[in-house]
């Protein structure tokens, strides 16, 4: 009869030794990993919305804003509202303030709560993200319009996201109404150069 050996206790200490000094050698990459994924999600978010912003004021034939609120921190928002600027921070689609596109739910008839359709993001959806804007040209301020006729802005921006590692992405948005991303940190990004 052939003896079944199982591992020792040496050797089952020297595994969970091996495999902590492993662990405690990735985990900072682990956590640069989720931080740039939580920085490249802020950042597409904010690419879609001006893309948004410009194509709806097209289709719309009419003026299309983005705002933003809370510029230099980790408390940011921004959203975008047919007409007028908005208080990206509002999360009730009836207020007059909240950043929303009417919609017409298919009755025929407006009701804010069913036509009205919530146009915002903020900084709590993503963790630890700080965002800086600048005027590169244009009206200075909190909101952008976007023009119907050709999808052109009343002001071109910068606006820098970075997280809590220091990395960096830069959306900009020209005076036509193009909006670009690039990263000297990321490699998914072209270059700011």
């Amino acid at each position: 009869m052939k003896k079944i050996r199982g591992i020792t206790f040496i050797e089952l200490m020297i595994t969970l030794a091996i495999m902590s000094i492993l662990a405690l050698v990735a985990a900072p990459s682990f956590v640069r990993s989720i931080e740039n994924r939580h920085l490249t999600s802020a950042a597409e978010a904010l690419y879609s919305q001006l893309q948004l912003a410009r194509s709806e004021s097209l289709l719309r034939s009419d003026d299309v804003v983005f705002s933003v609120s809370g510029m230099g921190s980790t408390s940011w928002a921004f959203g975008i509202n047919q007409e007028t600027a908005c208080d990206p921070t509002v999360t009730d689609n009836t207020s007059a303030s909240a950043c929303v596109l009417q919609i017409d739910d298919g009755d025929g008839a407006f009701v804010a709560a069913n036509d009205n359709v919530l146009h915002q993001f903020s900084a709590s959806d993503f963790d630890n993200i700080t965002m800086q804007a600048s005027t590169v040209s244009g009206t200075a301020g909190n909101s952008i319009t976007f023009d119907p006729a050709r999808g052109t802005t009343d002001g071109a921006r910068l606006y820098t996201l970075t997280n809590k590692s220091g990395v960096n992405v830069s959306v900009s948005l020209s005076l036509i109404g193009n909006v670009k991303l690039c990263s000297n940190d990321l490699s998914e990004y072209r270059s700011c150069s």
